[in-house]
């Protein structure tokens, strides 16, 4: 097994190893790493959720890092399938590859000056285990480990037991937490503001650009579940927003983006799942009024999957299993398109009424 033989590489040194048991959701996780810096980044990724009396599953997350130039303990087989690559909105290109026998998946880094070092993602699904491997730690920014590197290996530990990532912003009525709303659209859409402004006005916030999806057998129902304890906000959010004036002082990354965690935008505002009942695709126009337009099933159907498979797909042979799970979407919730006026306030009220139908 995967995990057996890395351990046999570090049986000598025992004397690093820091071990924490945390949660996702239902699903507990015993994570183990070599450095307290690494410690203190799995805490940020994994500390917000609550632990759960009755877990569904559990899986294990070891990260560990080198303080010194040498080989990882597990590396790329000899013999292996390319899947694809991307590269990510740090610049860092990232392969992915299968092992021949396609037990075992990787995600690799290539090193990228002031950003990263090389890293090697090893995630045995079957198994419930994710290995993730670094070269020295000062090497890195913190946050690109956070949101790049820890971030894609624990959706792909958390996929078999259903989970599917979703690039979308998920809010709940400020008035009934069951009654939740899962907003998507491209970058540049206006579904982060929106879903600020949404939390503003009283609603709950799961996340404002990526969340995870269920499908819950026992309530026949499509859940949607926080995986980001933070938002990441641009300068015209700051401008629409009087209640944001305080991010002004907060760094800014390459991309405008200002990092903070959601109760930071008003306390109480987070929130960690919520059935969906609506689902809302925003695009920015002109003009000084927003509007809404109803889609009908068909409409809601192409645009999920435009928005959640027609974009690249780095497990094809999943888009079967995510369409489903689409499709049920689509018959428990109505959509709607919400033109929202550039330099406009009114989206939230606009959310808000259609919680009320």
């Amino acid at each position: 097994m995967l995990h057996r033989t890395f351990y046999a590489n570090l049986a000598h040194r025992p004397e690093y190893l820091l071990q924490k048991q945390y949660f996702f959701h239902d699903i507990s996780i015993r994570c183990q790493v070599n450095h307290p810096a690494l410690l203190r980044i799995s805490d940020a990724l994994l500390s917000s959720y609550p632990g759960c009396d009755r877990p569904r599953g559990e899986a294990r997350y070891d990260i560990f890092c080198s303080d010194k130039q040498a080989p990882f303990a597990v590396a790329l087989p000899p013999s292996r399938i390319r899947m694809g690559k991307t590269q990510l909105l740090t610049g860092t290109q990232l392969k992915y590859y299968h092992s021949a026998e396609d037990s075992t998946e990787y995600q690799r880094y290539a090193a990228l000056p002031g950003v990263n070092a090389e890293a090697l993602s090893v995630i045995d699904v079957a198994q419930h285990y994710a290995l993730t491997q670094l070269e020295k730690l000062e090497y890195y920014e913190p946050a690109f480990l956070y949101r790049y590197v820890l971030l894609l290996a624990l959706g792909r530990l958390m996929h078999p037991y259903g989970f599917e990532p979703c690039h979308a912003a998920a809010i709940h009525s400020p008035w009934d937490q069951q009654q939740g709303a899962l907003i998507l659209g491209s970058s540049g859409s206006g579904k982060t503001t929106l879903s600020l402004g949404c939390a503003i006005a009283g609603c709950g916030l799961l996340g404002d650009d990526l969340v995870m999806l269920r499908y819950e057998p026992a309530q026949a129902t499509v859940r949607a579940y926080s995986i980001m304890p933070e938002i990441s906000v641009r300068s015209a959010s700051l401008a629409l927003w009087e209640e944001l004036s305080f991010l002004q002082t907060y760094p800014v990354d390459a991309r405008d983006k200002r990092y903070c965690p959601i109760e930071q935008i008003r306390q109480g505002a987070a929130s960690t799942e919520v059935p969906i009942r609506v689902l809302i695709f925003p695009q920015l126009i002109t003009g000084t009024r927003s509007t809404l337009q109803a889609l009908s099933k068909a409409q809601t159907l192409q645009a999920l999957i435009e928005e959640c498979i027609s974009k690249e797909n780095i497990y094809p042979e999943e888009e079967m299993q995510l369409f489903s799970l689409l499709s049920v979407l689509t018959e428990q919730a109505p959509g709607y398109r919400l033109n929202i006026a550039r330099g406009s306030t009114d989206g939230p009220e606009l959310v808000c009424s259609l919680f009320k139908r």
